[in-house]
């Protein structure tokens, strides 16, 4: 992140900063090497991690901040946690490998705890979508996505999320959005 003099995980925290409490559970999916929840943990809140990979789970194992990591991959559903089990949930630097996020998102409000936040990062198009809720390129073996904000405010227009906050962010020379939304604090 240095090498792009990018901070977006600071920035995710700071959008976050004024929702969250000491001793609160946090999630983070799609965790990486942790850059996004190391914050979070430092403010006292008990963090869990997600991720695929074996290799950044131990990188995070490494860090010795994690409450708790799982071995999952997120676009596979359910995830292993039963429902309302956390506080908040955390994606940063995730969304843009993975194109339909109205799964993603439903599960995360199956495991946030009614008034619970879900912050999370999109990349956004260079150019006009003409009404689709993505693009898709290639970045060598990779699939990139660039989520459309309009079809990002329609998926949260029909799920249990309200956007409390959007940031706008460059990671070099894309930019990204920071999405701050809260569960409704009513029983669904």
């Amino acid at each position: 992140m240095r090498a792009y003099d990018c901070y977006i995980t600071d920035l995710v925290f700071g959008l976050c900063y004024e929702f969250i409490h000491p001793g609160q559970y946090l999630l983070d999916i799609g965790t990486g090497s942790g850059l996004s929840a190391q914050p979070f943990a430092k403010a006292g809140l008990h963090v869990a991690g997600m991720d695929f990979s074996p290799a950044m789970l131990e990188i995070c194992r490494a860090k010795g901040f994690f409450a708790a990591l799982q071995q999952h991959d997120l676009t596979t559903t359910p995830w292993p946690y039963p429902a309302a089990h956390v506080d908040h949930l955390i994606a940063c630097g995730v969304f843009h490998f993975i194109a339909e996020l109205e799964f993603i998102l439903a599960e995360a409000v199956r495991l946030l705890k009614p008034g619970g936040l879900c912050a999370f990062t999109t990349r956004l198009p260079t150019a006009d979508l003409q009404g689709k809720p993505y693009t898709r390129h290639l970045a060598g073996d990779l699939e990139i996505f660039s989520h459309a904000q309009h079809d990002i405010e329609d998926v949260l227009k029909h799920s249990a999320l309200t956007r409390l906050k959007r940031q706008k962010c460059f990671i070099g020379e894309d930019i990204f959005l920071i999405w701050v939304t809260q569960k409704s604090s009513q029983i669904h």
